[in-house]
C-alpha cells in the first residue's frame, strides 16, 4: 500500500470525490475520512439566469417558499474539504446511521447504545461534526434544515447526564426541509353506517344527524428533499363528484372548503334508490332472518315503520334469534324462537314462539300468542300458555298462560290460566277449570314499587325521628341546666336599662348565647315535627294503597262450576282471601267488617 497524501479540494459531491481519491491513491474508501473546511449554497430560481449565492442559512431570506417548491427551482452546494486517513476520535465513539423518510425530506440520526459519548467539554461540537460528515456521505445537503440540531444534541447529552449511558437505540431528529403535502382525493363517508354498532339491516337517524359527507378533492404541494431535489406531488383523484344526489325534502346539506356535509331533515332511516339518497320511514321486506337481513334495530326514538309480509306459511316472518327494534312493526306471519322485539306499536298476524321476547311501549295486537309480552295495552285473539304484562289486556280466547294487568277483559277463558289484576277482571264466559283469578296489587310492578318505596321511606324517617328526638331531649335538658339563672340575668339587664345604666358585659354575652342556642333548639324541634308530618302523609298514602283489594272487582257474566279459584291478596299482610264459587255470580269483591275482609257476591 502506497503512502497516503492528504488532499484539500473543492467538491460538489463528497461521496464521488472520496471514491475518486481512494482510486487515485490506491486505498480503500472505507479508510478515508474528511474534514469540512467551509461550504457555499447556490440556488437558481425560475427567473434567474445565473446561480445565486445564498448568503445566509435560510433560503427564505432570499427567495420564497412557492419558488422553493417549484420544479424549476435548482439547488446545489460546494464544499471545501480536507481528505485524510480515518482516525478514531480520542474520546468519542459515535456509532450511528442516517435515516430519512420515503421522500428524503425528513432526516434523523439513529444512535447505537454501544456508542461511547463522554460528557467532556467540546463533545457537542464533536457530535455535530460527525453528523455533518455522515450527512455529506449520504448525499444530503447541510445547513439548510438542521437549525435545531444543536438543541437536539444538548437534549441527548442531558438525557445521558441524568440517566446514564444509552441502553436503547436513540432517535435524534436532525431536521426536515420542505415536506411535500399530499393531495386529498375525494371520497364519501357514510356516517350513518358508523352509527350502526349492531350490524342492523338499516340505520335509524334523528333530524340533524350527520349521515353523509363528501370530502372535496384538494391539491397538495410539491416539496424539496434534503438532497436538494424537487419532490413532485400528483394531482388529486376525483371519483365521486356526482355520486351523492339527495332528496331535498328529507336531507339538507352544508358546504365549506373541506367538504359537503349532508344532514337528516326528518327522522327515519337512510335509503338509496335510483341513485338518490333520502330518509325513508317505512321499510317493507318479506322476512327477517340472519341469512337475508340480520337484525333490524333503529330504536324506538326514530320514526321507522317495518312491515314484514311473509308469503310462505311454513317459514317464520321473523327468524330465530333475530332482534327487531323499531317504532312501528307490522308482521303478517309468525315470530320465531328467541326473537326479541321492541316497538311502540305492534301488529302480529300469526303467532309468536314460546321463547320470543316482546316489549311494546304502546299497543300490541297479536293473533296467537305463546311467548312473553310486555306492553301498555295488549289485544290478543288467542293466548296459549304465553305470558302478558300490561296496563290493560283484552283477550278473546285464553288457554293456560299468565296475564298481569291493571284491567283485564277476557271473552272466553278455558283451563289452567293465571289471571292477575290490580283493579278489575272481566270475563264473559269460563268453559274450563283449574283457573286462578287473582287480585294482587303486588303483582303490578309499578304499584309494588310504590308501596315498597313508601314502606322504606317510613321506616327510614321513623328511625331518624327516634334518633333526633333523643338528641333533642338531651339538648333541651343541657340547655335548661346551662341557662337555669337566665331569668335573674334578664331581670338585672332590665333594671340597669331602666336606670339608664349599661348592663354588665358578661350578662349581655350570656343573654346573646341564650337566644342563639334557644333558636337552634327550636329549629331542631321543627325538624322533628316536619319528619313526623312527612311520615303521617306517607302513611296515609300507603294506607290507601293497602286498600287496593277493597276497590277491585272480578266480573263473570257466565256460570261458575266450582272448579275455578278466586283469590284476593291483602297488599299489607300478603294474606289470601279465597273462594271457589258455583252458579251464577256476576260480581265478586271484598268489603270490610270489624277489620275483617269478607267476600261480597252479587248475581
Amino acid at each position: 500500500m502506497s503512502t497516503f497524501v492528504p488532499v484539500t479540494l473543492l467538491s460538489a459531491n463528497v461521496v464521488l470525490d472520496l471514491k475518486k481519491t481512494a482510486i487515485e491513491q490506491r486505498i480503500p474508501v472505507e479508510k478515508l475520512d474528511f474534514d469540512l473546511l467551509s461550504y457555499e449554497t447556490f440556488f437558481q430560481g425560475s427567473v434567474d439566469d445565473e446561480w445565486q449565492l445564498l448568503t445566509q442559512d435560510d433560503l427564505l431570506s432570499q427567495t420564497t417558499e412557492l419558488e422553493i417548491r417549484s420544479p424549476h427551482f435548482l439547488l446545489r452546494q460546494e464544499y471545501q474539504i480536507h481528505i485524510r486517513l480515518q482516525e478514531p476520535h480520542p474520546y468519542l465513539d459515535l456509532r450511528f446511521t442516517i435515516a430519512t423518510d420515503k421522500t428524503k425530506s425528513k432526516v434523523i440520526a439513529i444512535i447505537d447504545p454501544a456508542s461511547t459519548i463522554p460528557l467532556k467539554k467540546g463533545v457537542q461540537e464533536w457530535i455535530k461534526e460527525a453528523i455533518i460528515r455522515k450527512l455529506l456521505r449520504n448525499g444530503l445537503l447541510i445547513g439548510l434544515y438542521d437549525q435545531n440540531l444543536e438543541k437536539e444534541i444538548t437534549r441527548l447529552l442531558i438525557k445521558i447526564q441524568k440517566e446514564g449511558p444509552l441502553n436503547l437505540l436513540y432517535r435524534l431528529p436532525i431536521g426536515d426541509f420542505f415536506l411535500p403535502i399530499p393531495p386529498i382525493h375525494d371520497k364519501v363517508i357514510f356516517h350513518y353506517k358508523e352509527m350502526n354498532k349492531g350490524n342492523s339491516l338499516i340505520e335509524g337517524v334523528h333530524p340533524g344527524d350527520l349521515i353523509l359527507e363528501y370530502i372535496l378533492p384538494k391539491h397538495g404541494r410539491d416539496g424539496r428533499a434534503c438532497t436538494g431535489d424537487h419532490i413532485a406531488v400528483p394531482d388529486p383523484i376525483t371519483k365521486y363528484a356526482t355520486y351523492i344526489v339527495i332528496d331535498p325534502e328529507t336531507i339538507k346539506s352544508e358546504q365549506d372548503e373541506e367538504s359537503i356535509r349532508f344532514y337528516a331533515h326528518v327522522s327515519g332511516f337512510v335509503e338509496r334508490k335510483n341513485g338518490i339518497f333520502f330518509i325513508s320511514q317505512e321499510l317493507q321486506i318479506e322476512s327477517a332472518s340472519f341469512k337475508r337481513t340480520g337484525s333490524i334495530e333503529t330504536g324506538l326514538d326514530k320514526d321507522v315503520s317495518l312491515k314484514i309480509n311473509k308469503n310462505v306459511s311454513s317459514e317464520d316472518s321473523i327468524g330465530m334469534g333475530i332482534n327487531i327494534d323499531v317504532q312501528k312493526l307490522d308482521v303478517s306471519g309468525t315470530v320465531g324462537g328467541n326473537a326479541k322485539i321492541q316497538a311502540c306499536e305492534l301488529n302480529i298476524g300469526a303467532q309468536t314462539h314460546k321463547n320470543s321476547q316482546i316489549n311494546v311501549s304502546e299497543i300490541a295486537n297479536i293473533h296467537l300468542h305463546r311467548g312473553n309480552l310486555k306492553a301498555r295495552e295488549a289485544n290478543i285473539n288467542i293466548l296459549e300458555a304465553g305470558k302478558v304484562e300490561a296496563d290493560i289486556i283484552r283477550i278473546k280466547k285464553m288457554v293456560g298462560g299468565e296475564i298481569i294487568a291493571r284491567e283485564i277483559y277476557i271473552e272466553t277463558l278455558y283451563s289452567n290460566a293465571r289471571v292477575i289484576a290490580l283493579e278489575s277482571i272481566t270475563i264473559e264466559n269460563i268453559e274450563g277449570e283449574g283457573n286462578n283469578l287473582i287480585i294482587d296489587p303486588h303483582a303490578i310492578e309499578s304499584y309494588h314499587q310504590k308501596m315498597s318505596d313508601l314502606e322504606i321511606s317510613i321506616r327510614d324517617k321513623n328511625s331518624r325521628i327516634q334518633t333526633q328526638s333523643k338528641e333533642f331531649i338531651a339538648r333541651k335538658l343541657a340547655f335548661k341546666e346551662k341557662f337555669s339563672r337566665i331569668d335573674q340575668i334578664q331581670e338585672r339587664i332590665r333594671t340597669k336599662q331602666k336606670s339608664g345604666e349599661l348592663p354588665a358585659k358578661a350578662d349581655m354575652v350570656r343573654l346573646q348565647q341564650y337566644k342563639i342556642e334557644a333558636e337552634t333548639l327550636q329549629k331542631n324541634l321543627e325538624l322533628v315535627k316536619e319528619l313526623e308530618e312527612s311520615v303521617q302523609s306517607a302513611q296515609e298514602e300507603l294506607d290507601k294503597l293497602y286498600e287496593a283489594d277493597l276497590h277491585a272487582v272480578i266480573t263473570h257474566n257466565g256460570i261458575y262450576n266450582g272448579h275455578n279459584r278466586i283469590i284476593f291478596m291483602d297488599p299489607k299482610t300478603r294474606k289470601e282471601t279465597a273462594i271457589s264459587p258455583e252458579g251464577k255470580v256476576t260480581s265478586i269483591s271484598l268489603y270490610l267488617e270489624d277489620n275483617e275482609k269478607k267476600f261480597l257476591l252479587k248475581s
